[in-house]
C-alpha cells in the first residue's frame, strides 16, 4: 500500500508546485502595475508627423511606459522641454540638478536657446541604476534653430536627436543631471 501512495506523491507535488508558480506570476503582473502616466504609449518611432519640430508633448514609447518611474520622468522632461521652448531659465533651473545649475550661467543658456524649438519628444527607454539612485533615459526629439545656434558638428536648421539624459533624485524630486552619458548624443539632419 505504501508504494501506491509514493507513486502519486511526486506527480502531486509537481502539479501543486506548477500551480503555485503560475499563481505567483499572475499576481506579480497584476500587483506590479505602476501608476498611470499621461496619455498612452507612442509608437516607437523617430519620425515626426506634420510640421517640424512636431508636438511639444513628451510621449512614452511602449517600452518606457512599463517603467515604474515613468510618470515622474514624463513630468520632469515635459517641464524641461517647455522651459527651453519658452526660454524660461528659472523654469529650467527648477528641473535640473544643483550640479547642472552651478555650471550654467543664465546669459549663456539664454543665448544658446534663443532660437531653439524642440518637439516630437519620445522617451524610448528608462533604465534604473539603483546603486547610483539615478535613471538613464533615452529620448528622441527634433530641434529647429538658427544655423549659427546649431551644434558646430552639425550646423543645420533641423536636427533629429537621440540623447541619454541622466536623472537623479535630489531633495525628493527627480532632476535632469549632468553626466558623461549625456555628452555624446546622436544627431542627424532632418
Amino acid at each position: 500500500m505504501g508504494s501506491v501512495a509514493s507513486r502519486w506523491l511526486v506527480p502531486a507535488v509537481v502539479v501543486i508546485t506548477g500551480a503555485a508558480v503560475a499563481a505567483g506570476m499572475v499576481g506579480r503582473t497584476v500587483y506590479s502595475r505602476p501608476a498611470e502616466a499621461a496619455g498612452s504609449p507612442a509608437v516607437p518611432s523617430s519620425s515626426v508627423v506634420g510640421p517640424l519640430p512636431g508636438s511639444a508633448e513628451v510621449r512614452l514609447s511602449p517600452d518606457s511606459f512599463t517603467h515604474p518611474d515613468r510618470t515622474a520622468v514624463q513630468r520632469v522632461l515635459q517641464a524641461y522641454f517647455d522651459s527651453i521652448n519658452a526660454r524660461d531659465f528659472s523654469a529650467w533651473r527648477s528641473v535640473v540638478s544643483a550640479r547642472r545649475v552651478s555650471t550654467q550661467r543664465e546669459e549663456t543658456w539664454t543665448a544658446a536657446y534663443e532660437s531653439t524649438k524642440d518637439g516630437g519628444m519620445v522617451v524610448q527607454r528608462i533604465e534604473s541604476d539603483v546603486l547610483g539612485r539615478r535613471l538613464r533615459v533615452l529620448i528622441s526629439f527634433v530641434s529647429t534653430q538658427d544655423v549659427e545656434k546649431a551644434p558646430p558638428a552639425l550646423p543645420e536648421e533641423c536636427i533629429r536627436w537621440r540623447v541619454v539624459y541622466v536623472m537623479r533624485w535630489e531633495g525628493g524630486a527627480l532632476k535632469v543631471d549632468d553626466a558623461p552619458e549625456s555628452r555624446t548624443p546622436q544627431m542627424e539632419k532632418c
